[in-house]
């Protein structure tokens, strides 16, 4: 990592570096206690493990759990806090925000901490942050809305006026899956400085802290100092650090500043520990700075956000200084960067071949050089000699980075998968030498990453290029035959592919090529010599609404939106501890396709916090192995137990003191395996092994399509697919079994309580009425808690029993991924039959969807039944096939077979026109559904409003107009091109055979409400929506109501909440449940005129009317919908020809959502399913490994969700207006899923740039774009070739 006693050895003066009378005994002690502020309060915390992260204390802590944890790896920012401390470089104090779990808890010596429950609560008052968030509809599950809210705090804190491009730029390390980010943005962007809102000073934000008394700040016996865990040292100079490490040969020392590398290269087995950690924080001169006359000189200690700092106030000193900034800039997150130093990133890329360093890629072609010390003394070396040092001894000390010489032009570039928190596909910087005329002057430096283990140099290239003219083609010419040969990519397994990485490198270099001939450039490939500069978001919404029926239709935030922004509700992992709980941690297989002989528990039983391993064979008497017991669902056993059917099936479960412990302990064990095979990964694998489940339904059948696609004037045929998608629910699976007198209590992060309340009861052979379970609110589901949440809270139950303790699980994220199903993959090959103008006559298809090792969760039929989507064919035969994989059992996914099936229509209809060479809306509008016309599945549309949303949508978007203005573009633009798409929408809603029950009480005392509902809120706002309707029906306001956790009790055997139809049936339960209560209470209140409510309530009570209402609602409908939904959307996306990079330019939605009973909520879903889907078709990717079938894309370092400057720039979402649905709860219409469905209209409108890209070089026009269409893909597509790089 860094120190810089050694900077001032070399370059400031200060005192010399003793090398030759190190002590033999530290002249530190080892740390044993840390001191800091937290909240306004001192704590001190004794003999903690040096291994004990911050995060994991302010948890353990009462009243101290809004600090959220999710991916453990500074991937997501659900964990920030916000820090002050004294910056040792500049002796002033400084506020950042920092992500908690990367941050060891005796990291912390002398800073002031402030987490979100210390600026503001509902005791104390809310903090204006956490005010705005929430009324602004930017918190739906809320699990993330702490960390986005102490983001917010530390950057006003730190900069009071930001502007709104600031604030938008802050929370590239703040993940949400659930908002689409829109409303997010535009409720901090009230704070900037340019904001239309009346600007608020930064004294005015404090709050007092809300605390009162000293709450404990000791540690649970299980965060205490264990015998084996490393020695934590914290010294003052650099000698004292080189005596700790030559005073401890054999020793494994770790020196950290930041400590965030561990966010990528996880401590995850025996293996990974460290005898010894040296914290650089307290060593001053490693934080000093300095300009000569000739460079400047960093210590190591210096953050990036620092050096970022220092390099933009000196801009002016060299040309090179604000391209490495804004390079660096790219590099991680904020919170990362604030706390992690440029030479901590350094040692991440000499330890690991698979780190590929910004700061090495960009450092190395700004020539900089390293000074690094051991007990010997000090030297200076370049960067590509530090990859060669034994750093085992040493430590960086400092850089020097020379200024940017006369006639210098540095450029440098990052491509990653998302706009941004992402590594790259390729990185490069370049630094050449040019003079007046164009000719290169001396040596080009050209440094490349992502295409072998380490950065390399182009040495060919640049020799090629010395004393060149830059103004002649053939010197660009030269210049790429030359590069063919230096880019040799090597082919790590989640790397892009090698064409791809050496197809990059080759466009970065003409980028930077056209750079420095900028003004001898044509303007019509000028724009590759200019980055793109994303221009800020903004959105505007717009709906109707009935202001008679307020609170109904009326536009109101989230009941809890408050509680959630100041960290007070609680999600199941936020449950205070009980005594002598235990945690708990699945062992998972690493081999897929093989027999299982047994596991081997020699290493966990020595570990620290061991307490159990428990495996089938541990479950009681009259127990099954078997955590699904659903009606027409096959049994799925909690632990394998002879044959690993994928890699990260459970097959163990540990019982530990901590979950942190349990999961190391799980690292630790090993299972042996025989007769392996190679595991079948995907459609295609299944496919030619011919591995399938039985028929999951009988095909579509509509007319004859075989006679109708012969019949007509043109035949057809294709391909498309698209793959699986994690749920990425920011809270992961959790649950909390504790044993009571009469059975068990369970508290699940579930959709389905009545699921889970079986699945307990059949794992430990017990009667279902002896398993409560009760679920306040989950962080997060999409459908990956409707069935998959049963085998966690099985599995504690299981611990529960054993031990007779409580036993609770908050699963880390890889394992959630390893282990977990996810969205299903699909494949469809088809065969059409259509007109010379585009009319369809028939189509055949068959429809492959993966269910992974088990088919309870097979969306297939949802698929069959979405797949026509808006469009009206007289002739179908569709038929589905399930596959059988060696993956985890594939489960629902938000939009589950509709978002797939949809998207193969769209694909259909898109190759139809494309094929005909025809204007691919026009061929759409030509087949669109009328009123009266009959689905494939034989449900009529008696109400179809799609054509009139298509042309409202059309003409609303000035689609005409922008689609000429974008051939335009495309003709003045060889290497940036624009595309655009309209995708209708028709949605089916079926309420048939889905129970709940809801009941409703009434308190005598005061009049207040309680409601409890069979649904779930996981995020959706239906608690809100229910509020609203027993609001409206009893005549009271919505202050009085209170909804309560969901439960087993109140709820027997309700259905999951899923499907985009659970707020409207609890809302139906409450209507009627209040309905009920008023016609028991009219006659009283016609006796006694006009009282007040509570009045009424009283007197009701004093005769002896029943003032609660339970109602079970179980509705039936003529057909499998009750309703469709139906709406039309238009993206418009630019993208980088020669990289593959897109933005999305503008999306105009307009959906059919009823008389809407709360627009706010249903914008907010209509604005987080589109971003959802637009990161399953844009970025989110998996990879497994071929042999074993283990995932490896199973954390945030590898899987990328999109973040909040990958929305859409202009985005503009309505609600059809006054537009009721006669068949819908309150003439409502679900919002939850049906928008998702039109998110591909990104990846088409991506298409249609990438079809003028191709048109280029003759490309053929005729091609199939499957999900997910990620940068790397699309720029394959583009069909880049150099020999059209001109200029």
């Amino acid at each position: 990592m860094g120190n810089a006693e050694s900077l001032a050895v070399a370059h400031v003066g200060a005192q010399q570096l003793d090398t030759n009378g190190l002590k033999k005994t530290p002249q530190v002690d080892p740390k044993t206690s840390v001191s800091f502020t937290l909240n306004g309060e001192a704590v001190v915390v004794e003999n903690a493990s040096p291994y004990l992260s911050l995060n994991d204390w302010l948890r353990s802590q009462p009243g101290l759990s809004g600090t959220k944890k999710m991916c453990g790896e500074g991937g997501c920012g659900c964990c920030a806090v916000s820090v002050k401390r004294l910056d040792p470089g500049a002796l002033e104090e400084s506020v950042i925000s920092m992500n908690s779990c990367l941050c060891p808890l005796y990291s912390v010596e002398g800073w002031t901490i402030t987490t979100v429950e210390g600026i503001g609560s509902s005791r104390s008052g809310f903090h204006p942050i956490q005010t705005r968030i929430a009324e602004r509809n930017g918190s739906q599950c809320g699990y993330c809305t702490p960390g986005f809210v102490m983001s917010m705090y530390s950057l006003l804190d730190q900069n009071s006026k930001p502007t709104k491009q600031e604030i938008e730029d802050n929370f590239d390390g703040n993940i949400c899956r659930c908002t689409g980010y829109r409303p997010i943005l535009e409720a901090m962007k009230t704070f900037a400085v340019d904001s239309d809102i009346a600007w608020i000073d930064i004294e005015d934000l404090s709050t007092t802290c809300p605390r009162t008394g000293k709450p404990c700040h000791g540690l649970c016996k299980a965060h205490v100092r264990g015998p084996t865990d490393p020695v934590w040292y914290r010294p003052s100079t650099l000698t004292d650090v080189l005596t700790i490490i030559q005073n401890n040969p054999g020793s494994k020392v770790k020196l950290l500043v930041g400590d965030t590398g561990k966010g990528v290269f996880k401590t995850m087995s025996p293996s990974d520990y460290f005898d010894i950690f040296i914290d650089l924080k307290g060593i001053s001169d490693l934080y000093q700075t300095q300009l000569t006359g000739s460079s400047l000189i960093v210590g190591a200690a210096v953050t990036l956000a620092s050096l970022i700092q220092l390099l933009q106030e000196n801009q002016q000193v060299s040309t090179n200084f604000q391209y490495i900034a804004e390079h660096f800039l790219k590099v991680a997150n904020v919170p990362v960067r604030n706390v992690g130093s440029w030479a901590g990133n350094l040692m991440l890329t000499h330890d690991h071949n698979d780190f590929p360093s910004d700061v090495f890629t960009v450092l190395e072609a700004a020539g900089a050089t390293l000074t690094i010390a051991n007990a010997s003394g000090s030297q200076t070396y370049t960067l590509q000699d530090f990859l060669k040092v034994d750093m085992t001894q040493s430590v960086i000390v400092s850089m020097e980075l020379p200024f940017a010489g006369a006639g210098i032009i540095f450029r440098s570039f990052k491509v990653m998968p998302r706009n941004q928190n992402a590594h790259a596909y390729v990185n490069a910087a370049f630094s050449m030498q040019v003079d007046p005329n164009s000719t290169v002057q001396g040596t080009p430096v050209l440094v490349f990453g992502g295409i072998q283990a380490h950065a390399v140099l182009a040495v060919n290239t640049a020799n090629v290029l010395q004393q060149q003219s830059l103004l002649d083609p053939n010197t660009l010419k030269n210049a790429l035959a030359a590069l063919e040969q230096d880019i040799v990519p090597d082919t790590p397994p989640v790397a892009a592919s090698v064409e791809y990485r050496k197809s990059l490198a080759l466009s970065l270099f003409y980028k930077y090529y056209l750079a420095c001939i900028v003004d001898h450039v044509s303007p019509r490939v000028v724009t590759a010599a200019n980055p793109y500069v994303r221009p800020i978001s903004s959105g505007t919404q717009s709906y109707s609404t009935v202001p008679s029926n307020y609170p109904i239709t009326q536009p109101i935030p989230k009941l809890a939106s408050k509680l959630q922004a100041s960290g007070e509700a609680q999600y199941t992992t936020d449950i205070p501890p009980y005594p002598d709980e235990l945690a708990a941690a699945f062992v998972l297989t690493t081999q897929g396709n093989a027999t299982i002989t047994g596991i081997n528990l020699d290493l966990a039983a020595k570990m620290p916090g061991f307490m159990k391993v428990l495996t089938a064979a541990d479950i009681p008497q009259g127990g099954q192995n078997n955590f699904l017991t659903g009606v027409g669902m096959h049994p799925e056993p909690v632990f394998a137990t002879s044959f690993s059917e994928y890699a990260g099936h459970a097959v163990a479960l540990v019982l530990a003191d901590t979950q942190e412990y349990a999961n190391a302990i799980a690292q630790s064990i090993t299972v042996n395996y025989q007769n392996v095979k190679k595991p079948i990964l995907t459609i295609q694998d299944a496919i030619a092994a011919q591995s399938f489940f039985p028929s999951p339904g009988p095909p579509i059948v509509m007319g004859n399509a075989k006679e109708a696609i012969a019949a007509s004037a043109r035949v057809i045929t294709g391909s498309i697919s698209c793959g699986a998608q994690y749920h990425f629910h920011m809270e992961t699976q959790t649950s909390l079994c504790i044993p009571e007198e009469d059975g068990y209590s369970v508290h699940s992060s579930t959709q389905w309580t009545d699921l889970t309340q079986s699945a307990v009861a059949t794992v430990l052979g017990i009667p279902v009425s002896s398993v409560d379970v009760t679920v306040k609110r989950v962080g997060g589901a999409y459908g990956g808690k409707i069935t998959r949440s049963q085998q966690i809270a099985a599995a504690c139950a299981l611990g529960a029993y054993a031990t007779k303790r409580p036993v609770r699980m908050h699963m880390d994220i890889d394992t959630n991924m390893l282990m977990i199903g996810k969205r299903e993959p699909y494949y469809a090959t088809f065969t059409i039959g259509c007109t010379d103008s585009g009319v369809i006559n028939g189509i055949e298809m068959t429809i492959y969807n993966d269910a992974g090792c088990y088919g309870n969760d097979s969306t297939v039929q949802a698929a069959l039944t979405a797949v026509d989507n808006a469009y009206f064919v007289q002739n179908w035969l569709v038929t589905p096939v399930t596959c059988k994989t060696n993956t985890a059992s594939n489960t629902a996914c938000r939009s589950p077979g509709t978002l797939p099936g949809i998207f193969i229509m769209e694909s259909l209809v898109d190759y139809v026109a494309k094929s005909l060479n025809l204007d691919v809306e026009q061929v759409k509008l030509a087949n669109l559904y009328q009123q009266g016309q009959v689905t494939p599945y034989n449900i009529p549309l008696n109400y179809c409003s799609i054509r009139d949303i298509w042309n409202q949508l059309y003409k609303s978007a000035d689609v005409d107009a922008r689609k000429q203005f974008i051939s335009e573009f495309n003709q003045v633009n060889r290497w940036r091109k624009r595309g655009i798409s309209v995708v209708p929408l028709k949605f089916g809603l079926g309420w048939s055979g889905a129970p709940y029950t809801v009941l409703v009480s009434i308190y005598a005392t005061d009049g207040t409400v309680a409601v409890t509902h069979g649904g779930v809120e996981v995020g959706q706002g239906i608690n809100t929506k229910v509020a609203q309707v027993a609001a409206k029906t009893l005549g009271i306001s919505i202050d009085m109501i209170k909804i309560k956790p969901s439960n087993s009790l109140t709820n027997p055997n309700g259905m999951t909440t899923g499907g985009s139809i659970s707020s409207e049936l609890a809302c139906l339960g409450v209507l009627n449940a209040c309905t009920e209560l008023k016609h028991r209470i009219a006659p009283v209140q016609q006796v006694m005129g006009n009282p007040t409510w509570v009045q009424l309530i009283q007197k009701c009570y004093s005769v002896g009317i029943d003032l609660s209402s339970k109602q079970f609602t179980y509705q039936t409908t003529d057909f499998a919908f009750a309703y469709f939904s139906y709406g039309a959307t238009c993206a418009e996306v630019e993208l980088d020809v020669l990289t593959g990079e897109t933005q999305v330019i503008r999306v105009d939605i307009l959906y059919d959502c009823g008389e809407s009973i709360n627009p706010d909520i249903d914008v907010g879903q209509v604005e987080g399913a589109f971003v959802m889907g637009m990161g399953y078709w844009m970025t989110e990717k998996f990879t497994y490994d071929p042999d074993s079938g283990q995932l490896l894309t199973h954390n945030t370092w590898e899987y990328k969700p999109p973040s909040s400057q990958d929305i859409p720039i202009d985005w503009r979402v309505e609600l059809l207006k006054n537009a009721p649905n006669p068949i819908g709860i309150l003439r409502s219409k679900a919002s939850g899923e049906p928008p998702q469905c039109m998110s591909c209209s990104v990846l088409f409108g991506a298409k249609r740039a990438v079809e003028s890209a191709r048109a280029e070089v003759q490309g053929q026009q005729v091609f199939s774009l499957s999900g997910p269409a990620t940068t790397d893909v699309i720029q394959q597509y583009c069909m880049v070739d150099p020999s059209q790089f001109f200029f």
